[in-house]
């Protein structure tokens, strides 16, 4: 199971890196597109919750997020996207009425997507989707939650919505709100019980600029 899940990961970073080359090779000027290229980054707030298996609900990090987006007409365009989540210590109910201070391992997660805009006047709000893999790093420490001997990488998909807004020349200001679902193996240490392993929900709100070239 592992290494399907590596494996459509490598295969989904290899077919957006591809797609994104072979399309940088065209003319921009071919399709009367000024700018195909655009580079994101954003932080924000993600929770992850709705997991009985391994994560107490409703516990917050702090996402780091880079993008790439190549355009191939003014609607569609193709999305390469990196996030790291940054552990953030907090009070997490472990469900016998006592709290303690938790955090979740280094997460990392890495998506390819593909974009739908609905370009307007002044703003251009956005649909996108797509799929790659979250990757749970090894951490031991008392105050993680779960504690993982090893990392663990599990297929994921994503799914949300955003805007982008024009400040000046080539920048711009972009929000997005979006849906992660990661999907453990049934026998992936720390993040499965009794052979049984629930799905991982992650919702997340980032803001940041977007620089178009």
């Amino acid at each position: 199971m592992k290494h399907v899940v590596r494996s459509t990961a490598n295969i989904a970073a290899a077919v957006t890196l591809i797609a994104l080359v072979a399309a940088s090779a065209a003319s921009a000027e071919e399709s009367g597109i000024a700018s195909r290229t655009q580079l994101s980054l954003m932080g924000g707030v993600q929770a992850l919750n709705q997991n009985d298996t391994a994560i107490p609900d409703n516990i917050v990090n702090i996402p780091a997020v880079a993008s790439l987006t190549y355009r191939l007409t003014p609607v569609w365009a193709l999305e390469g996207e990196f996030t790291w989540l940054i552990p953030l210590q907090q009070k997490v109910d472990l469900g016998t009425g006592q709290k303690q201070d938790l955090k979740t391992p280094n997460i990392l997660a890495y998506q390819a997507n593909v974009r739908a805009d609905w370009p307007l006047a002044t703003w251009t709000p956005y649909l996108t989707g797509g799929a790659g893999a979250v990757t749970f790093l090894s951490n031991t420490d008392s105050d993680r939650v779960p504690r993982l001997d090893e990392s663990q990488t599990m297929f994921a998909i994503n799914f949300g919505a955003g805007v982008t807004y024009p400040l000046a020349s080539q920048w711009g200001l972009r929000a997005d709100l979006r849906e992660l679902v990661a999907f453990p193996s049934s026998d992936a240490a720390g993040l499965s019980a009794n052979g049984n392993a629930d799905p991982i929900w992650m919702e997340r709100g980032t803001l940041g600029l977007a620089y178009r070239f």
